[in-house]
């Protein structure tokens, strides 16, 4: 609390009343208020700010277990002209004597309380308790049996207790035992929690792995299955173009041996067809001796070759006849090889001849 002049003026600061006394009477007051002091009077300047106060009391509880409780209490003044007159200028009396008050208060309330309701239960039932105790007694009251109503002027806004302590260390021991086996058992269900998670986490990944694993073993079979496939079909196409090459080639074979036998046949009949026309010719010398070779081109052309042109009616006029000597045999035998070749050529159906050397006498 700051100084006060004897004499001259004193204003008080927003947070402070003041009280002007003068003849032993209140001349004047006010929150913040400014006066003029003449050394005969006395000013008073209360602060109105919110005080805190902490206390601690030892007490045994019903089960004769010591307890050291801390407290917390936060009080203000809210009507100065009544508190003026309960506090001297050092204001730290009031708090020494709300303090004692606390630690008697808190003391009476332990000794009533279980040891789990001090620790569990403060601020139901002793802080609760001590603002129902302490009120009355800043109102005025006293008690609940008292009738006066004059009051401090003091208000407490809040009662906390910060800390309740076992003062015997087997008891507090004792007391956590059950909890710290609550814990331990806690811990070793969380434990086994722990480790049958990662058991099934690790399974989870094994089973994952082998999943992968079976994945890419069925892709790479259907890799493999895919590209056996892709050479059973090449190999069976490749089977395929080679036998129809085969096959191909047995047909052009059997053309080309067709064809030698028809050529063969053809020719086979050539020269049976020229033997037979040299033995003609033969039988007609024979018969007819002194014919010459004039009259023998002469039969040939009128009798022989009508029946020849008769066969080849429709490729005889493309055929040319030539001979390497001026014999009518000879002319006959080229003229007949050359007359079948046209006809093989065009595929026409003739009588075999059968090509054969005329033989000199």
């Amino acid at each position: 609390m700051r100084t006060i002049p004897n004499f001259g003026r004193v204003t008080a600061e927003p947070h402070e009343f003041l009280i002007l006394i003068r003849d032993g009477k209140v001349k004047r007051s006010g929150q913040g208020a400014s006066v003029f002091k003449w050394p005969s009077d006395s000013v008073t300047l209360i602060p109105t700010t919110i005080q805190k106060l902490q206390f601690r009391a030892d007490q045994v509880t019903l089960e004769k277990a010591g307890v050291e409780v801390t407290g917390l209490a936060v009080y203000r003044i809210v009507e100065p002209l009544l508190a003026y007159r309960m506090i001297d200028r050092d204001r730290n009396g009031l708090t020494d004597i709300l303090r004692e008050m606390f630690v008697g208060a808190t003391r009476r309330i332990v000794a009533g309380l279980r040891l789990e309701e001090c620790i569990t239960h403060r601020k139901e039932r002793v802080a609760a308790a001590l603002m129902d105790e302490i009120t009355p007694v800043l109102a005025g009251e006293g008690s609940l049996q008292d009738g006066t109503s004059a009051g401090w002027g003091v208000v407490i806004d809040t009662i906390e207790i910060q800390d309740v302590k076992v003062l015997s260390q087997e008891v507090f021991t004792r007391l956590q035992a059950p909890y710290r086996e609550k814990l331990a058992l806690e811990a070793l269900r969380a434990k086994e929690e722990v480790a049958v998670e990662e058991n099934r986490l690790a399974f989870e990944r094994k089973r994952a792995a082998e999943d992968a694993r079976r994945a890419i073993m069925a892709e790479e079979e259907a890799r493999i299955a895919a590209e056996r496939k892709r050479e059973m079909e090449a190999l069976e196409h490749k089977q395929a173009l080679a036998r129809r090459a085969h096959e191909e080639e047995l047909a052009r074979a059997r053309e080309r041996a067709e064809a030698e036998q028809t050529e063969a046949r053809l020719a086979l009949e050539t020269r049976r067809a020229a033997a037979e026309l040299e033995a003609e010719i033969e039988a007609k010398k024979r018969s007819v001796p002194e014919l010459g070779e004039a009259r023998l081109q002469e039969i040939m052309l009128t009798e022989t070759l009508p029946s020849i042109a008769n066969a080849f009616r429709a490729s005889f006029d493309r055929v040319n006849v030539t001979t390497t000597d001026g014999s009518l045999f000879s002319f006959l035998s080229a003229g007949l090889d050359q007359v079948m070749d046209v006809a093989r050529a065009r595929g026409a159906s003739l009588p075999g001849v059968v090509k054969s050397e005329a033989k000199k006498d």
